[in-house]
């Protein structure tokens, strides 16, 4: 499809109204040569050229400069493919495109323009250029055999748009033993609600997103802070209620640890922690969970009896359990107690 300029525009615009080529350029104070090379696409518009024109045709600025901006881009993206030695197709299905179409995961202009879809990821990941997109994240704290790095900040961007939508209270680190406490709380009664969960955090003073990943990606979760803010993001990629409390207690180990750090880099889990310092999060959930000592004690003991359990979660035992070898994650013990969430969570 051919790409569309003001020159173009302008031509019609000059035939339409039989306005002869050295009149036009003497009213917008051109010579002729150079109105030719605009005419011709060998001259781009200049800001006193394009507000001359805006002046004696009536065609607003903002229209002009909006033209000339989308073929630059169209440009830059093809220029991009190219040197990359990718097809438009191809280059869309990194960004795994049917599942972004399918479930609106982001507004698209027009679904059935590849170049346009193109161009609406872009300004949804706030670049103006396919190299941009190469250059977010690649800071973050995190190590990965995972190397969706589209699928990545796709999903950053959509939590961090939802934070927006958040009013946070006043965040102090004392607040995570609350936090704790709570979740402690809401799985001992068998509870996960999502709503419940995001107002405490607000009122804890922390973001929390919970948005489904996008197929591809290996992502468990993201701490960062925003403007002294922290702010956790869960996919909820395993939906069994310890796996996502877990997640959730990763998260919030980093914050009470890398608060600092975070203000700089995202830490960005994933389902196959190759990290000291991930791994290291991870023991401090699990001792959230359940007390490492209690643990060892009582639930590593022959004469243990979940039945009659009632100091911490039955669905959190099990869970460690099963992390640990002892049992298995298809054993009746395990499905009974670490319960599948409602898919509307």
């Amino acid at each position: 499809m051919t790409k569309i300029r003001f020159k173009d525009f302008l031509k019609d615009y000059l035939d339409f109204h039989h306005i002869a080529i050295n009149d036009f350029a003497s009213r917008i104070e051109v010579t002729p040569k150079t109105l030719i090379d605009i005419l011709n696409g060998n001259l781009d518009l200049s800001s006193k050229v394009i507000e001359n024109i805006s002046f004696i045709t009536n065609i607003s600025t903002d229209y002009i400069y909006k033209i000339e901006k989308n073929y630059k881009l169209e440009e830059v993206i093809n220029n991009y493919l190219i040197s990359n030695n990718l097809t438009i197709t191809k280059y869309l299905n990194k960004f795994n495109y049917n599942y972004l179409k399918k479930n609106d995961f982001i507004t698209f202009i027009d679904k059935s323009d590849k170049m346009e879809s193109t161009k609406d990821i872009l300004k949804f990941l706030r670049v103006s250029s396919p190299e941009q997109i190469d250059n977010i994240e690649t800071k973050g704290y995190y190590k990965s055999k995972n190397d969706k790095h589209e699928l990545l900040v796709l999903w950053l961007e959509k939590c961090y748009r939802e934070t927006l939508k958040q009013n946070v209270g006043e965040y102090k680190k004392e607040n995570i033993n609350k936090l704790v406490s709570f979740i402690l709380d809401e799985a001992s009664n068998t509870s996960f609600d999502k709503n419940k969960l995001i107002k405490k955090f607000n009122e804890m003073g922390i973001f929390l997103v919970i948005e489904s990943d996008i197929p591809g990606s290996k992502i468990r979760g993201a701490f960062k802070v925003h403007k002294g803010i922290p702010a956790i993001y869960l996919t909820m990629k395993h939906r069994r209620i310890a796996d996502v409390y877990f997640a959730l207690l990763h998260e919030l180990a980093h914050c009470k640890t890398d608060f600092n750090s975070a203000q700089k880099s995202s830490y960005i889990s994933f389902y196959e922690n190759l990290d000291a310092k991930e791994l290291d999060r991870d023991k401090e959930a699990f001792n959230w969970m359940i007390n490492d000592d209690y643990y060892i004690k009582c639930c590593l003991t022959n004469k243990y009896n979940i039945l009659k359990e009632k100091k911490y979660p039955k669905s959190f035992v099990v869970y460690r359990l099963a992390n640990d070898k002892i049992i298995n994650y298809n054993s009746e013990i395990y499905q009974k107690y670490n319960i599948l969430l409602e898919k509307d969570n």
